[in-house]
């Protein structure tokens, strides 16, 4: 599949979002501890969201190559790519 550098910007994004997201329920588990209330339901979530974290990282990183792999192979500057 041929990546363009929009992809490569919205997987950034998407991870932007992700740590947010963790970083929300991170502040809500805290809350909810500090009110005694079960954090379970909570904490698996975040679990959920720091695996979905690694898979945007890991795609971005697979596009990031592609770019750069595509950018050699047609003698532009490297440098180029995020």
């Amino acid at each position: 599949m041929a990546y363009t550098q929009a992809d490569l910007d919205m997987t950034e994004r998407h991870i932007a979002q992700g740590e947010q997201h963790i970083s929300d329920q991170e502040i809500m588990i805290t809350k909810l501890r500090i009110g005694h209330i079960d954090t379970e339901g909570a904490e698996r979530m975040l679990v959920i969201f720091n695996q979905m974290l690694q898979i945007h990282r890991r795609h971005r990183d697979m596009i990031a190559a592609a770019l750069e792999d595509d950018h050699q192979s047609h003698g532009e500057d490297v440098c180029a790519v995020k």
